[in-house]
């Protein structure tokens, strides 16, 4: 490894405080030829925990490693009659470089998400506003401590660059995994962690879009794209991300139903815990309004929250959506659903991640619905080990004649899902009877539609019905056309 700690001036004293912003400028970084997986960072911010840590320069090349480096804009003149030494433990002077205890971040950071993570990491500077002849005019203490092969100078090609990275690690055959090493230092930007993804995933380009269009303050964002898109995953690393860049601020996310944004608020939980990010969850509020419609442009949480998150705007009422924009005053509002809601440009989602199987059941009058889905019911529970079977009715007046049904023909529980759902008391591990306005968020191994209007704007989403394996649908023969 390089030196621990870098510099103390004889001549004069030049403190990082002193050094000039940085800003998102073009550098010849960008033009290195980058094998593929390879990826390139600039002004880079880690979050750990309650902490955020900038990084100048990251590079990552899987047969090689991390390359973590810094941009030093001294130039010749402050350097004229300078010398430089390494410091001691005991010293009290102030370090002018910050790899040591951004290095250690950056372990910690793969430790936390990984467990355990043996990719290396070398460091370089970048010399911005020196280059290689200038500093071969200084002072020979700064060639002692700062070997040549870790700079980068103000006049070196692509080709140097690119060479020194090399000289500094052996090749190696198998290559790091960018899903782990760069995943990890951004895990709250991937995919959860699956059976199949044991590191979880990255976004799909169309999500990381979303995910970087900034939020201005009076600006209104929409997403519109289909059900099984990836929207509400991505819909809850924005509002992550918003908090962890705005610590100070609050976001206020309305959903059409209690369990949806209970669903979501898990989300973000289990997200924050694995990303080994921490945001303050006094600022998150869930919110669903009630059938009377009240006024939550007076509420609480509404006056004291800078972001407000719609979520399934389709589902909300129409006057709901009214009353927040015309009251979101000079708070950005995001709106996320499977149509537009208003007249403006709308970023959208075109991936489709589940195509369920479904399965079409027509009957005559001599063999109703409830006789066909019980018909169904039997032979899927007896050969289909499934967790949960959703059951959505077009109305609710028939709920308690097809729960006593289930319950009595086939020996097991079945759960009505209305508007005071929550978690917090109830499960889903069971058959679960609803209509279509209290299913948003649910994902669940299968469905069966039992008699919705095929012209009904939700009927066709739920039939790719909230990310179902497999859906059954039963319908009278002559609802067909």
């Amino acid at each position: 490894m390089l030196f621990s700690f870098f510099s103390r001036f004889k001549s004069s004293k030049i403190l990082l405080e002193d050094i000039p912003s940085l800003d998102n400028i073009a550098t010849i970084f960008d033009d290195l030829t980058l094998p593929e997986d390879s990826v390139y960072l600039t002004d880079f911010v880690l979050f750990h925990h309650e902490n955020h840590f900038n990084i100048d320069l990251l590079l990552f090349l899987p047969h090689y490693g991390l390359y973590l480096g810094e941009k030093i804009l001294w130039n010749l003149q402050e350097l004229k009659g300078a010398s430089v030494k390494r410091l001691t433990r005991q010293s009290h002077a102030a370090s002018h470089t910050q790899l040591e205890s951004t290095e250690k971040i950056i372990y910690q950071k793969l430790q936390d998400v990984l467990s355990f993570d043996a990719t290396p990491i070398e460091r370089i500077f970048w010399m911005k506003n020196l280059t290689y002849a200038e500093f071969e005019t200084l002072s020979p203490s700064f060639h002692e401590l700062l070997p040549r092969g870790r700079l980068i100078f103000k006049d070196d090609t692509a080709l140097d660059i690119q060479n020194k990275l090399h000289a500094l690690r052996e090749y190696q055959t198998y290559a790091f995994s960018k899903l782990k090493v760069i995943g990890s230092l951004r895990a709250h930007t991937l995919v959860l962690p699956t059976a199949t993804e044991t590191f979880g995933s990255f976004l799909s380009p169309e999500q990381l879009l979303f995910l970087d269009t900034p939020i201005k303050n009076r600006s209104t964002l929409v997403l519109s794209a289909p059900h099984s898109s990836g929207k509400s995953t991505v819909l809850i690393r924005k509002v992550m991300d918003y908090l962890l860049t705005h610590p100070e601020q609050s976001v206020l996310v309305m959903t059409p139903t209690r369990l949806s944004g209970e669903l979501l608020r898990n989300e973000f939980i289990s997200l924050m815990e694995f990303a080994a990010v921490k945001c303050n969850l006094s600022h998150l509020h869930f919110y669903t309004p009630s059938p009377e419609n009240e006024s939550i442009e007076t509420t609480r949480i509404f006056l004291e929250s800078s972001l407000i998150v719609c979520d399934d705007v389709h589902l909300l009422s129409p006057e709901t959506l009214e009353r927040v924009i015309e009251h979101k005053g000079s708070r950005a509002l995001l709106l996320c659903g499977v149509t537009n809601p208003i007249d403006i440009h709308a970023n959208t989602l075109t991936t489709i991640y589940r195509q369920p199987t479904v399965h079409t059941v027509h009957f005559t009058h001599t063999k109703g619905a409830l006789f066909t889905l019980l018909t169904g019911l039997k032979t899927h529970l007896e050969t289909i080990n499934s967790n949960l079977i959703m059951i959505i009715l077009p109305n609710h007046e028939i709920f308690l004649e097809y729960k006593k049904a289930i319950e009595d023909h086939l020996k097991v529980n079945c759960r009505i899902l209305n508007d005071t759902f929550s978690l917090q008391y109830d499960n889903l591990e069971e058959i679960t009877l609803s209509t279509p306005e209290y299913i948003s968020g649910l994902n669940v191994p299968h469905s069966y539609l039992i008699n919705l209007n095929h012209h009904d704007l939700l009927y066709y989403p739920l039939a790719l019905s909230r990310a179902s394996d497999t859906v059954t649908i039963i319908s009278e023969s002559n609802l067909e056309g």
